[in-house]
């Protein structure tokens, strides 16, 4: 069935690199397995002994279940012996894991030298050393495992019999679900390792229970074989969660494993994720679009008519992983209607979830964007439903005029109080990113003494342009949104149809800078002010020193720090005088216009 032969090419695969190992390495492999061994028995040793400790200093004597050769020894003394031989152990642990980290490096890196190939990616040593670990990670635990499993079999059979019982009734449950439900093997997959954990907790519940069964109903073991046997199946199916999740892992990074340790191999593309193959599968839409009929009814509140003709087609938005349809309706009950759906990627998440945010609120009402009628999941993908004008859209051509408009139409909205709470809260603003720090890297890189005066200047006023910032209104931001999605409605308005990177910063933060686009600042404001009042008496230098600040923080995180300081002289000016500011507001205005 597809589980046990899924386990067969892995275990099949992974005999494969670990034979390339031991070709290739084998004393730093055999190392990295015995030191594991050692690592994990120590471990255990170190947690078990102090529970014999305990239980000394609980007992006026030894305890009968307690090894007969003890009972030579004082009470005192034997607790002594046994505390000095938990650190001894502990330590040891120590040691190994340390040689276990240091071995897997230097054998991974002698693999990957006699490979003699280019490097592949940026992490291919971090993915070799891990892949070289895991590995013989793994095959340490088999051996621990046999090692158990006899230990059991001699001690407790029927504590053995119950957890093989669980172990394979588990995985046959599985492999027949799967079977039974093969869309079941990518939930499967998704959520491999959180399944393997409660699996892994189940099943020392199951083992408690039965030992407990044990005792109360049978005769049982003696107490100190019960403990022992619960402390290892603990290690034991704690080992068993570690080497499944270590599979898992390997099973990802499989194309590139095999493209660093065998010489044959290429780096392959990987295989499409069942997820995300999932996502392009909902293409077909155009071709069934009557199965939007129950979406539409649930995000539009309406009962269709069973009569009702749907129809459905994609529509380029340049935003990968984000799918667009424009869907109509013609019902024999109601009027023609034009909707623009939009179903979002697994990765893009948070862009849904920030889109639905802005727009559900009044302030998401009065931007410039289609009305968002509602928000729902389709086969697991967050999906908009925004509802278009009757009459048609029509792109925008894009360039100078989109900017300038997208600009105009979002300054002129006020961000309402609650929106800019919860935004302050989780976003920090323009003037809280800028920092010294940035700064002293300035002042670090700064090739003449004109930059590092730049900088110098920048310096001695940083407190005041950061407090210059503070005062300016925010307004909404939605920068790159493709020209795809900015539709021109019949009213001539225009329309955003991408809201997942919206931001709040104080007004100029996003206005380009340069010659073609300096003359448009004053208009645009004016134009903005017109509809909103908390713009009017903002002086238009304080809006063009927000521009040049964006434009430098933009220039720094891109590293390009000499643009950065070329900026800093037009930062500079745009802030007021020492005299206007001792002046009051209507000297900052002066000084602003005369800028």
């Amino acid at each position: 069935m597809w589980l046990y032969r899924l386990a067969g090419r892995q275990l099949h695969w992974s005999a494969a690199v670990l034979k390339k190992f031991f070709y290739l390495v084998p004393v730093p492999t055999l190392a990295v397995v015995v030191l594991t061994l050692v690592s994990q028995f120590t471990k255990l040793l170190a947690f078990f002994l102090p529970l014999k400790v305990i239980i000394l200093l609980g007992s006026t004597g030894i305890p009968r279940y307690f090894p007969p050769s003890w009972a030579a020894y004082d009470r005192d003394a034997l607790v002594i012996m046994l505390s000095a031989a938990t650190l001894l152990f502990f330590v040891t642990h120590l040691l190994a894991e340390n040689l276990l980290g240091k071995t897997a490096d230097k054998g991974a890196a002698r693999v990957v030298e006699r490979s003699r190939k280019l490097a592949l990616f940026s992490n291919q040593d971090e993915v070799a050393t891990q892949a070289y670990q895991k590995l013989a990670n793994g095959l340490a635990t088999g051996v621990l495992i046999v090692l158990l499993v006899l230990l059991f079999a001699t001690l407790y059979p029927a504590f053995l019999t119950i957890l093989l019982c669980y172990i394979g009734g588990v995985s046959a449950l599985l492999s027949l679900a799967t079977q039974w439900r093969p869309h079941w093997r990518s939930k499967l997959q998704e959520s491999a390792s959180s399944l393997v954990s409660l699996l892994s907790g189940a099943g020392f519940l199951v083992l408690f229970a039965f030992m407990v069964a044990d005792f109360l109903l049978l005769e049982g073991v003696s107490f100190m074989v019960a403990v022992i046997s619960l402390l290892l199946s603990r290690q034991l199916l704690n080992r068993l969660d570690s080497v499944i999740k270590d599979a898992i892992w390997l099973h990802s990074k499989r194309l590139q494993i095999n493209a660093i340790f065998f010489t044959g191999h290429r780096l392959e593309k990987a295989p499409e994720n069942p997820r995300h193959r999932k996502l392009w599968e909902l293409l077909s839409l155009r071709d069934r679009p009557e199965r939007l009929l129950p979406l539409l009814e649930v995000l539009t509140g309406d009962a269709f008519a069973t009569e009702s003709t749907v129809r459905s087609r994609w529509r380029q938005g340049g935003l990968p992983d984000i799918l667009f349809f424009e869907v109509e309706v013609e019902s024999p009950d109601r009027e023609f209607e034009r909707f623009l759906l939009k179903v979002f990627g697994t990765r893009h998440k948070k862009a849904a979830l920030n889109e639905a945010d802005l727009l559900m609120t009044e302030t998401g009402r009065a931007l410039p964007s289609p009305e968002l009628i509602g928000v729902e999941q389709l086969e697991g993908f967050d999906v908009h439903l925004f509802r278009l004008p009757i009459a048609g859209i029509v792109e925008h051509e894009g360039g100078g005029g989109l900017v300038f408009e997208r600009l105009k139409k979002c300054w002129q909205v006020e961000p309402g109080k609650g929106l800019v709470t919860r935004y302050r809260r989780s976003h920090p603003l323009l003037h809280q990113r800028l920092s010294p720090a940035m700064l002293e890297r300035l002042s670090a890189v700064a090739v003449d003494p004109s930059q590092r005066d730049h900088v110098e200047q920048l310096d001695s006023r940083f407190e005041e342009l950061l407090t210059a910032l503070n005062t300016l209104p925010l307004v909404v931001m939605n920068p790159g949104v493709p020209k795809e999605l900015a539709f021109i409605a019949d009213a001539g308005d225009l329309q955003l149809a991408h809201w997942g990177s919206w931001a709040l910063e104080p007004v100029g933060a996003d206005f380009p800078l340069g010659k073609r686009w300096d003359k448009g600042l004053q208009p645009l404001l004016s134009a903005a002010a017109e509809h909103r009042k908390a713009l009017k008496d903002v002086p238009l230098a304080l809006v063009r020193l927000c521009a040049c600040c964006s434009a430098f923080e933009t220039a720094f995180n891109k590293q390009k720090y000499a643009d950065a300081i070329a900026l800093i002289p037009d930062m500079l000016s745009c802030l007021p005088s020492s005299e206007s500011v001792t002046d009051g507001p209507e000297a900052v205005e002066s000084e602003a216009k005369g800028s």
